[in-house]
């Protein structure tokens, strides 16, 4: 395996892990899967160029894992990032797929000069939480009813790590 920034040629890939993940877990994204599946093309190469995406390729050259890192466009809050759209596919899961997605993008982020990071979880997301919590985020936050997914209510945890 290995990791890369994606680019505007990757917007293919991009779609379709995107779409995958707002179908099989629209409760980890505020974004939906109707509002993303008959997006151009376009849509999804303007996002590559506008937000740093990193992805995890397997050996057959396959997108198998995504993470973003966006930082604050503010003088004053330009020292933090969020990192987003984390997943990873099914047949990757269990690799240490996402705790090498965030790791690079945390280093990549500390290159840019970015002393925090920021994210939020589905807080009855446990799993991921806990591997937040073992790369060293702590929470700060919590809201309830963030997301409402049909009639169902999700609650979301606002996580944080200072990089240095």
């Amino acid at each position: 395996m290995y990791m890369q920034k994606l680019e505007k040629e990757h917007a293919q890939s991009f779609r379709e892990i995107r779409l995958l993940a707002l179908e099989k877990v629209p409760e980890a994204f505020a974004a939906s899967y109707e509002e993303e599946v008959d997006k151009p093309i376009s849509f999804f190469e303007s996002q590559l160029t506008a937000i740093n995406y990193y992805g995890m390729f397997d050996e057959k050259k396959s997108l198998v894992g995504i993470v973003n890192v966006t930082r604050s466009n503010f003088l004053k809050t330009r020292h933090k990032a969020d990192l987003g759209s984390v997943y990873v596919r099914k047949e990757a899961r269990g690799k240490g797929v996402a705790k090498k997605l965030l790791r690079h993008a945390m280093e990549m982020a500390l290159k840019e000069g970015i002393e925090q990071v920021n994210l939020i979880v589905a807080a009855n997301n446990e799993r991921a939480k806990q591997l937040y919590q073992s790369l060293g985020f702590e929470s700060y936050g919590y809201e309830k009813r963030a997301l409402k997914l049909e009639n169902v209510y999700i609650d979301e945890e606002y996580m944080v790590k200072l990089l240095y």
